[in-house]
């Protein structure tokens, strides 16, 4: 029964990837495996907006609005939500799914990421870091900027994936609280 377990979970860490030490990061522009940005050796998303003549106390509350409507999922936290500094920080989740297809095994990869959003001066900053991929069969989480899988191209299609699934967050940010349509 005991070499069973061992068994299905070293299949389960070979399917779904975990950190090697025959896979090291590889950054290329300033960015992991091509795709992913990096600032400070993390991966990190940021942008800067300007909102025109709307007021902090707006901006929050857009934002503060935007992020709760859009994040649904039992493990989403904002763990700051301050007024007076214009600050919301939370922890929320990115499902990514990819088809299987002749050269790839496919996929479906939970990463859960830091989204960070500062109000002042009539303009706001998104900062979404700290990715990590969710591993199933395992507690720890896997710190994206380590993460390896078997094959460099469906790395690489996850990254693809993602990359796109965090730029259009950051876009549908920015449709809804800069250009924000008050009923």
């Amino acid at each position: 029964m005991h070499s069973v377990f061992l068994a299905a979970l070293t299949a389960s860490l070979f399917i779904v990837g975990a950190v090697r030490a025959d896979c090291p990061p590889v950054l290329t522009n300033g960015k992991l495996h091509g795709i992913l940005p990096v600032v400070n050796q993390t991966v990190t998303y940021t942008e800067v907006v300007d909102c025109g003549t709307v007021s902090q106390a707006d901006l929050f509350r857009r934002a503060r609005l935007w992020l709760t409507q859009s994040f649904h999922s039992p493990t989403d936290t904002f763990s700051l939500n301050d007024k007076e500094t214009g600050d919301l920080v939370g922890r929320v989740t990115q499902v990514v799914t990819l088809p299987r297809s002749e050269s790839s095994a496919g996929g479906v990869y939970t990463f859960r990421y830091s989204f960070i959003v500062e109000c002042s001066n009539r303009k706001y900053r998104a900062t979404l870091t700290q990715i990590t991929l969710e591993n199933p069969g395992n507690a720890r989480p896997i710190a994206i900027e380590t993460y390896c899988e078997k094959n460099e191209k469906d790395l690489q299609g996850i990254y693809s994936e993602l990359d796109k699934h965090l730029k259009t967050t950051l876009v549908t940010l920015q449709e809804n609280v800069k250009n924000y349509k008050a009923f």
